[in-house]
Parts: structure tokens; sequence; C-alpha cells
């Protein structure tokens, strides 16, 4: 429409109309025809637009657009004096045909019928791209007025009814922050006692200022002032909105609070006296009925309040001559306070025994002081596959300097009786292991974890005993010596991992190719996690009135706690022989028999140079193994300590027995057959027909 009237204003050289002369000049070199509806009286249409009989747009436009007159906005304000445009929408095809003859778009045209669905549009647009708003959070809890409060806050908060929103437009009023706090925390509160009748007009929004929020107010924004800030960037100064948390508070009324704490004493006693038989045989001394016959009402009242809160009473009734009602009443308000001699008493007896107990302390002075307790460095020992640590020189070997160091503390018990065990080179004592970044699993992956606690010791025999006597003391290595002795025993359990776990590695591609399952069950074992625990203590300076320092005071092998206890502990196989070491019909017999078919693998796999001896634990742990490894590997060295005995593997294949473990064909090992000497009636062992007893023709096996 507004091109119509920009239309009009660029006609030349009419004459006659409120349009003509001067006027007409003057909206052409404005430019600017602004207004969108316009009325004519006949003749000026006519005279403006140039049509030769006026009465045929009079006949179209009808007589309600007859009496008016134009009245054009332009740059310099509005033509002929007039304060405003009369406006009137054109209706009916009559008019659409005019504004065809006239050659202008005038009144709707086809844009405005698309005017929905392109608000719809730009709607959803606007939803999927995501607000751009300046936000803020609300922090929303509720409080009342009533009781003590903490320290530095205006209110008790009221059941940890706490509640956050965020994505709060930053230039809401106070109205509206009220509207939110209320509708988030009344639900809350409402179900905290839905039959209690809140009076939630009463309620007060506050912001952390403790400020009144229905004291501010409408259509003034409350905090946005508070999100600017001064931002310098380039050297410039400028204001810089950012997101804040603001804190509102509902509050709860004292007087309402108080009343809501009343009728919640008032529903527990009720349901307290539904739920209990009345004590009908209990009669009310005549001093109790005195009493409280001779206390004012309001007296009464309050002795009864005050009884009811510290007691966990039933009500009581004295017999009555009156008829029996039909339903239970509730106790008479004089009478509520005498409840509490009606809590019924404890047994005797059973209080007697709880007497006796209760009052004397049993505590075992001595085995508390057995205690002892270290800081300490501990270094894991870490469990790798035998190909991972071939494929690298720094895992050959348990070395601490390539684990990790976890702090922690160790307790030990060190008394004599709680001793788990004393071996030929190490005793072993109960303990607790806490890291304080304990790892996700393992050994110091819970606090206060179960450990066997070990250390290196030698017999120290009394001045003039021979060394066979059963007398001796366990003597401690210094402390130089002792870290070796004790990382060589967690190097044997690091290789002792490695080994069984090719060993299990062996069975799983076994029995996945071959044709049938095993007709027997596979035993699942593994070795105890473990490592070395270094503790550490205070020593003197070494020059007067400096700081103390620390230094390394002991070394611990801390390994896994087997359960179960010395009852569920047994050796399998012993370390100077590859056969059993328990009879047939000893419980763990056919355990043994498997652990003599892990070192067969074994010994296949490492091509005749090691295998793990001395098994010994419980039917799913086991601790303190043995590497024994042929004479060549050693050649003179202490290799694996003191156990390792190299000629139990150079005459493995005479003394193996082979189990029916190793003769499954599955596994496909050449299993060591032994027959008996036709002379002597002996056991003689040899390897099959036709195998060649070299380790690399058994390991050639496999590959």
């Amino acid at each position: 429409m507004a091109g119509a009237a920009g239309g009009m204003g660029n006609c030349r050289g009419g004459s006659g109309g409120k349009l003509g002369g001067g006027a007409s000049e003057n909206a052409a070199r404005a430019g600017e025809i602004d207004v969108g509806f316009w009325d004519l009286k006949a003749g000026e249409l006519g005279a403006v637009s140039g049509v030769d009989d006026p009465s045929e747009v009079e006949d179209s436009t009808g007589s309600g657009f007859r009496h008016h007159e134009i009245v054009i906005a332009t740059s310099h304000g509005l033509q002929d004096g007039r304060s405003g445009p009369i406006l009137a929408i054109p209706t009916g095809s009559s008019w659409n045909q005019t504004s065809h003859r006239l050659g202008v778009p005038v009144g709707y045209t086809a844009n405005h019928a698309a005017h929905a669905s392109q608000r719809e549009y730009w709607s959803k647009l606007s939803y999927t791209m995501g607000s751009h708003a300046e936000t803020i959070t609300l922090d929303i809890s509720a409080v009342h007025d009533a009781g003590p409060k903490h320290k530095g806050s205006r209110g008790t908060p009221i059941s940890n009814i706490h509640e956050g929103k965020k994505d709060i437009h930053a230039q809401i009023d106070a109205p509206g922050l009220i509207n939110i706090a209320l509708d988030t925390i009344l639900p809350k509160l409402l179900a905290l006692s839905p039959t209690f009748a809140w009076r939630t007009l009463e309620f007060i929004v506050r912001d952390a200022g403790w400020v009144n929020l229905s004291t501010h107010p409408a259509n003034r924004i409350y905090f946005y002032s508070e999100c600017w800030h001064t931002s310098k960037r380039g050297g410039k100064e400028s204001k810089v909105f950012k997101s804040k948390q603001f804190a509102l508070i509902v509050v709860v009324p004292e007087s309402q609070w108080l009343k809501y704490e009343e009728w919640l004493e008032k529903t527990e006693e009720e349901i307290h006296y539904l739920a209990r038989p009345l004590a009908r045989d209990v009669t009310v001394s005549p001093m109790i009925e005195q009493r409280h016959a001779d206390l004012p009402v309001e007296e009464s009242v309050t002795t009864s309040k005050r009884v009811r809160q510290h007691s966990d009473s039933i009500p009581i009734s004295a017999p009555s001559t009156s008829a029996p009602s039909s339903g239970l009443s509730p106790p008479h308000k004089k009478l509520a306070a005498g409840s509490a001699f009606c809590t019924p008493s404890p047994d005797r007896e059973g209080l007697k025994q709880a007497l006796r107990i209760g009052g004397t302390v049993n505590l075992n002075v001595k085995q508390l002081l057995d205690l002892q307790n270290e800081n300490v460095q501990y270094y894991p020992i870490p469990t790798r596959p035998l190909s991972v640590m071939l494929k690298n020189a720094e895992f050959l070997s348990y070395n601490i300097e390539t684990v990790e160091c976890l702090m922690g503390q160790l307790t030990i018990n060190l008394s004599m009786p709680s001793m788990l065990g004393a071996g030929a080179f190490k005793t072993a004592h109960p303990g607790w292991l806490t890291l304080f970044s304990p790892p996700s699993s393992g050994l110091g992956s819970r606090t206060r974890h179960e450990v066997a606690v070990k250390r290196a010791y030698y017999q120290a025999y009394p001045p003039g005993t021979s060394k066979p006597s059963l007398k001796f003391k366990i003597g401690r290595y210094a402390l130089a010596d002792e870290v070796p002795k004790l990382l060589k025993e967690g190097n044997v359990l690091y290789w002792a991992q490695s080994l069984l776990q090719l060993t299990y590695d062996f069975i799983d591609r076994s029995i996945a190719s071959a044709s049938e399952l095993p007709p027997f069950q596979i035993p699942q074992v593994r070795f105890v996690d473990g490592g070395l625990a270094f503790a550490f203590g205070p020593l003197p300076a070494p020059k007067a009135g400096s700081s103390m320092t620390s230094s390394a005071r002991t070394v611990y092998l801390v390994e896994e706690l087997i359960p179960g206890g010395k009852e569920e502990f047994l050796k399998y196989v012993h370390n100077a022989d590859s056969n059993p070491l328990l009879d047939e019909s000893d419980d763990g017999y056919d355990l043994a028999l498997f652990f003599t078919f892990t070192q067969h693998v074994q010994y296949v796999k490492t091509r005749g140079l090691a295998f793990i001896s001395d098994y010994q634990g419980s039917s799913e742990l086991l601790t303190d193994p043995q590497i024994l490894t042929h004479p060549t590997v050693t050649q003179g060295n202490d290799i694996f300590g003191d156990g390792n005995i190299e000629g139990a593997v150079s005459e493995f294949e005479q003394q193996h027995s082979c189990s029916y473990y190793c003769e499954w064909s599955g596994f496909g090992l050449r299993p060591f057959k032994k027959q008996q000497d036709s002379n002597s009636g002996d056991d003689v062992e040899h390897t099959a027909t036709g195998s060649d007893r070299d380790g690399a023709e058994h390991g050639a096996i496999f590959e």
C-alpha cells in the first residue's frame, strides 16, 4: 500500500484536488510516503489517477468509501494539517478490481496469506538454534523462622528442600521470580505433609540479602544489573554480560511453622495411640488423678505437651462404670502426662545380663599395643604376559623403578599368637593396607585391605647352643641386606604369575581348537597380588636445632591374605619333586595333579628351560612359588633364590608322572609313560617310543 501512495505522489501534470500544484511537487521531492490506507472522494481519485469516469470508481468502491479525504504522511509530517490518518480496510472483489485498474497494490496481498506459516517457521527455527538470550541461574530453598538457626543463616532449612533452576531470563522482575520460587518449592513442601493446611499466601520469598521481593515494584528488572562486569580488551573498557547464580529463599513464617509442628506432634500421637492397644488393666493412682484435678486447665495442657515431647508413651484410661464406647477415643489431656508410667519394663534377667556385660570394658590392651602402624611407600608387583616381558628389557624382572609408587599406611599385628607362620626364609603376620590413592582393582583397592606382611629372617641361636637345636630366636637382617632378599621374592612371584598365565593361554587355545571338550574341569587358580612396602619414620637431624628428616627404616613383602587360615592352606607340590606331594586319598590331590600338569606345559613351552614349583596355598589363591631353571640358564649365578634346584628341570622327564590332564588328546602333549621293571618291580619312567626328550621337540608341538 505504500507503493500506491508513492505512485500517487509520482503523478505529474494533474489538475484540481488536494494533491495538485505545490503539494504534489513537495510529495514527489520528499520521496517517502508511508501511509498504508487512505480514503478518497470519487472526484479527487479521478483527478489524481486520470480516470475518465470517476463514477466507475465510485460505484465499485461503495458508499462507505465516499465521505473521506486523502491524508498522506511524508517525511515533512501529515499533509492537510490533520493529526493522523483515517484508516479504512477495503473489502470485496470490487476493490481488488479497482486496484488492478489503478496499477498499484492496494489492500491485502497474497503474501499476507502466508503470515501464519512464516510465523511458525521462524518459531521452530528459533527453538532449533537455541536461546541466545541473557540468562541467569536460580538456587531456590525453603526455610522457616522458628527455632534455633545455624550460624550465619537467617532461617532453618526445611527437610533439605533445595532446587536449582537454569536458563531464567536475566531481565525478569520480582513478581516473576516469586512465581518461579513458589512453583518450585510448593509441590515439595506440600508433599512433605499433604494433609496439613498450608497457608501459602503467607509465604515470603527473599533473596540472599534477605530482601523481601514482594516489596519490589513490578516491571523493574531485579538481578540484571548485577550481571554486568567491566572487561578490558585491547586497552578499552567495555561492559560485558556474565551469567550468575542467585539465591531465592521461600520463608515459612514462625507462627505457621509452630502450628505445623503442633499438628505434626498431634498426628504422630494419634497414630501411636491407634497402633497400640489400650492398657485397660492399668489403674491410675488416686494421687495422680488428684494432682491433675488440682492443676489449672492451662497448666495441665502445658504439662501434657512437655511430657509428650520427651517420652514415647502410650495413653492409659482408668476403669469406667459407664457403658463401653463402640470406638476408640483419644486420651484426656489431663491423663496424657501420666502415660509415661505405662512404659513396659525390660525383662529383669535380660537387663541383669546386659548390665553385667556393659558394666565392664573388655579391651585387650596387649593386643592393641602389638599393632604397629607404618607410613609406607608401596610398589605393586605387576602382572605381564611373557610375550610382553620378552619384548622389553625393563620388564624382564620386577623393578621398583618401573612401577608406580603409592603412598599409604600399613598396620601389622606383631603378636605371636596371631602369627600366620614362619617358613625357611620368611615370617608372616596379618595386617591391613590402606592406600591414599587406591587403584581400581587388586591389592589396596579398598580401605583396610587384609594382607599378609612378610619379612626375611635368620635363626639366631643362643651362645653355646648347637644349630640343630629347636631353641632359637628370630633374627632380622639390616635394611641393606633385607631389601635384596625380599626384592628377589617379589621377582619370583612376578615370573610365576607370567608363567601361569602362559599355561592358561595354552589351555584356552587347545580347548577352543579341539573337536570335543575335555572330560574334566579346569581348575581356576592364581597367585596372590603383592608388592614391596618401604616404611619411613623420623630420624634425628644431623645438626642440633634443625628440622627432622625421614628415611626408610624397614621393608616388607605385602601380599594378598589367603582366606580360610591354616586349615585351608596346603602344599601341593614340593620344589624338589615334579609329582604331587599329597596322597591320592588326601583332599586337594586332584588339584596337585593339575599343578604337575602345568609344569609339563611350562617345561614344553619354555623348551625345557623353566617351570613353576613349590605350589602352595588354597584351592583358589597361591603364594610363595619357586621358579626352577635349567643349569644352562644359571651358569653358576644365583638366579631366583636359594630354592632354585636346577636338577629338577634337567631330570623333569624322568621324574614327572603324566596324569589324565597330560594325556588328553586335545592338549597334544606327548606323555611320559611309566612302566614296570620286570626284574625289580620298580616303576621306571621314560618317554613314549619315538619321542625326542629334548624340550625343543615338545615345544615344536605348539608352535
